[in-house]
Formats: C-alpha cells, sequence, structure tokens
C-alpha cells in the first residue's frame, strides 16, 4: 500500500480534502480532481492502483469510465464508486463492469477505509473464458509504439533492439519526461522474455525501509506489520524484467544488497535465512548524471558499472526538433480519442510557436501541452493562441468555467527566473484552492515536477 497511487475523483472540496488526509495517512500518493472529464487519460499517465469517485462529479459517469477503461492498456483499475442513489439495479451494473464496492454517501471514513484495503487484498475477476483468450491475444501482439523520426533516436532504438536478447542490465539515462520507461519497455518487448512480467519501481518514491521490502519481500514477522510472507519485485519478475526508476535516489544499503542480487542472482528477504534464486533481467533510468553521482559518492561505482553494461542516453526534446511534429499528430489523435473531440491538426503558426520553445519537461510536456490545446481549441486546428505558450502568465488560464483569472496583472518581469517560476507556481496552487494536479495541468507539468518544485522551496527556506 505504502507507496502506491490512489486517484480521487470527488467535486466536494471538503470531502477531497478529508479522503486525501485520510489515504495519505495509509500511505497512498494522491492525485485529486473536481471534475472527471481527464478521468481516462489521467490513467495512463499515472496508472492509479485504486480510483475512489463520486458518481455526481461534473464530467463524470461512472458506468462510462468503467467501460471504456477496460480498453486502455492498464485496463480498469480498483474502483469504488461513492454514490447518492441507492438504486439496486446501477450497483449491480458497476460490479459487473469492474467496481470493487459502491458506497452509499455519506460516507463513513473507517467504511471507505475498509474498502479499500478490501479492494487492495482481493484479486480482480478474471475475464469469462473466450474474453480473456481475445484479451490475452491482443497483449500478445501489443507492441510499444516509440514515434521519432530523429537520426539519434532512431540509432538508439536500433541499438536497443540488437541488445535486447541479451541478459545484461541496461542503464537508460535523460532527462525527466524524455519517455525512459518507454524505453525500457521497448527493450522488454525487443528481447526473449517479451512473454514474461515486466515489473516497474520508482526507487525514488518510498523510504529505505519500504523500498527494502518491496524489493527483496519479507518474511512473516520480520517487523511490525508482517503479518505473512511476502514475495518482493524480484520474485515478482522471475524470468521478466524488473525496472528500477530513478535509481541514483537509493540509498546506499540497499545499493549494496541490489549489487549482490545482480552478481549472484538471489535474493535475501527481509528476516529471510534462505537466499531465493531469481532470474531477473534489471533495466534502471535515472534523470542525473550518473557518473557524477558516483564521483560524489551518492551512488556505488561498483554498481554503477554492474548496470551500465548497456548505456542508452536519450536525448532532450529541444535536440531533436524533427519530432515535434509527429509527436503533435500522434497526441492530437490520442487524446481526440479519449475526449471526443475532433481536431485534425495544429497550424503551421502553432507548429513554429513550439519548435523556439525550450521544452524542459520534454515530451511529457509537450504533450500536457497538446492535451490542453485539443481541450480548449473552438476549430478544427490548433492555433498559438490554443497552445497559451506566448508567455508566461498566459499559463494561467482566464475562463470563466474553471474559476481562475488571468496572472496578466501580476509582475512576474522583476527577479531571477527562478522567482519568477516560483511565483508563477505558487499564485496557480492558490486559484486551484491547492489541488496539484489541477495546478500541475495548468502549468503544463506533471504532479511529480511540481512536487519536486515545491520541495526545492521548502530547502531554501
Amino acid at each position: 500500500m505504502p507507496g502506491q497511487r490512489l486517484f480521487l475523483i470527488i467535486e466536494n472540496p471538503k470531502e477531497r480534502m478529508t479522503y486525501t488526509q485520510l489515504f495519505e495517512g495509509m500511505g497512498f500518493l494522491i492525485d485529486a480532481v473536481p471534475e472527471g472529464s481527464d478521468a481516462l487519460s489521467h490513467l495512463v499517465s499515472q496508472k492509479p492502483s485504486v480510483v475512489v469517485a463520486d458518481d455526481g462529479t461534473p464530467g463524470f459517469s461512472a458506468l462510462d469510465f468503467l467501460k471504456q477503461a477496460t480498453d486502455l492498456e492498464t485496463g480498469v483499475p480498483k474502483t469504488i464508486i461513492l454514490t447518492q442513489d441507492p438504486v439496486m439495479d446501477y450497483a449491480v451494473n458497476l460490479i459487473q463492469h469492474g467496481a470493487m464496492d459502491y458506497l452509499i454517501k455519506p460516507v463513513d471514513p473507517k467504511q471507505l477505509e475498509l474498502s479499500v484495503k478490501k479492494s487492495l487484498a482481493t484479486a480482480i475477476a478474471p475475464l469469462p473464458k473466450d474474453q480473456g483468450a481475445e484479451k490475452k491475444k491482443a497483449i500478445k501482439h501489443k507492441t510499444v509504439q516509440i514515434i521519432t523520426k530523429d537520426p539519434r533516436m532512431e540509432h538508439l532504438l536500433k541499438l536497443a533492439a540488437r541488445v535486447a536478447d541479451s541478459s545484461a542490465s541496461v542503464l537508460i539515462q535523460g532527462e525527466s519526461g524524455t519517455g525512459k520507461e518507454l524505453l525500457a519497455r521497448f527493450v522488454h518487448e525487443k528481447s526473449n522474455r517479451r512473454h514474461q512480467p515486466f515489473i516497474a519501481i520508482n526507487c525514488a518514491a518510498l523510504p529505505e525501509n519500504l523500498l527494502e521490502s518491496e524489493l527483496f519481500g519479507h518474511e512473516k514477522g520480520a517487523f511490525t506489520g508482517a503479518l505473512a510472507r511476502k514475495a518482493g519485485k524480484f520474485e515478482l519478475a522471475d524470468k521478466g524484467t524488473l525496472f528500477l526508476d530513478e535509481i541514483t535516489e537509493m540509498q546506499f544499503h540497499l545499493q549494496s544488497k541490489l549489487l549482490r542480487v545482480l552478481q549472484e542472482k538471489v535474493v535475501d528477504r527481509v528476516g529471510g535465512t534462505q537466499p531465493v534464486d531469481v532470474d531477473v533481467r534489471v533495466i534502471a533510468t535515472t534523470n542525473r548524471d550518473a557518473r557524477a553521482a558516483v564521483e560524489n559518492q551518492e551512488f556505488r561505482e561498483d554498481l554503477f558499472y554492474r548496470l551500465n553494461t548497456i548505456p542508452l542516453i536519450i536525448p532532450p526534446l529541444r535536440e531533436r526538433s524533427r519530432d515535434i511534429r509527429p509527436l503533435c499528430d500522434f497526441f492530437i489523435k490520442k487524446y481526440c480519442r479519449i475526449d471526443a473531440r475532433s481536431v485534425k491538426g495544429l497550424t503551421d503558426q502553432a507548429l513554429s510557436v513550439l519548435h523556439k520553445h525550450g521544452f524542459p519537461g520534454n515530451i511529457r510536456e509537450l504533450e500536457n501541452i497538446i492535451h490542453r490545446a485539443v481541450l480548449l481549441t473552438e476549430t478544427g486546428m490548433i492555433t498559438p493562441s490554443d497552445l497559451l505558450m506566448d508567455n508566461g502568465a498566459d499559463i494561467i488560464l482566464s475562463d470563466d468555467d474553471t474559476g481562475i483569472t488571468s496572472a496578466g496583472d501580476e509582475d512576474f518581469s522583476a527577479g531571477s527566473l527562478k522567482e519568477m517560476e516560483q511565483k508563477m507556481i505558487f499564485r496557480t496552487l492558490d486559484q486551484t484552492q491547492g489541488n496539484r494536479t489541477h495546478a500541475a495541468k495548468i502549468l503544463g507539468i506533471s504532479v511529480r515536477t511540481l512536487r519536486n518544485k515545491l520541495n526545492e522551496y521548502k530547502e531554501s527556506v
């Protein structure tokens, strides 16, 4: 449970805050939104383990959400629906389409907490035999799609495909938002392990004691709360691929234990006495300079060389101008499908604006910009005004329906770029009443980037 992501779709700000505090206390990473129009795209980008949704939330239909989620690669997450209307037929219909529970409002927080715990402990029911075979067949033939026209990226993909069948560890380096996990999945798809598990874990998302248990597993009674034996990610990924995101954030103690697994092919569970054999191919990523981390004694040199058997470095989007057009076309089609829009493309003027942008958030930033433009455009073509990129102040929307006003009256020109960025972030948070998910969407950055920025500001105080 700790470190897993939970998605709240609730309009009432008081309820949203109450449930956020409840689930944060349970150890979840929370994303909360006051309306549900972007719920499906959030499933794709954030892959939450649990969804708690009020079926009275604007822009949200619980039944449509569950039906459409079955067509996504992520499938239907463990979903709990809150409702004012105790209609039996409706409840049965929701459960048949994948909802784990159906609670009548007002909901007792203890009842909701119990429902979430129960849903996590319950395996999702298998599909009917014929439907399951069809789904399995679809997954078997589904391939990772990496959009590029850039010669450096094309060379990188050829290199990745060439070494995919080996057992050697892979270290993928690149800035945030460049698509490191997508490249990792590409390597897995091209390998002889493609039909085996691909297990992912973010090394920066969990504290050291929890990360150790998640990675290596634990025995019953190993620590307080260890009520049963638990297999770690290495055991779950046996015969497949383990994806270690943000590897350079791992504590030194765990780095040495990881090195032993890579060298000896055995895992020592927390509290265990017998090593467990594992056959796992490790793909690790970092958005930092790994060699610099070694020189600064923040990362073990021996582990670096063990992981860096096959180094893959993804260039930032600002160095791949040829990729902007095809990526835009891909994202326009994607969000037209998800959000039921009919945008045909973008104008040459809009493309020119994008080419002049530096994209510090890389492809993730471009995707957010295009998604926003698809929602905002009133014509069949995206124009520069739909991008909201003319200047920093334009990032904040000025639509009466959003409740957010223009930032044009505030002076963002004074001070350093970092100070202007900080002012913009805090103003947006004020205007979204502290809703980080909504603020991140308006700013065109990920929730994780926003959280990292806020942590930077705390440390500088």
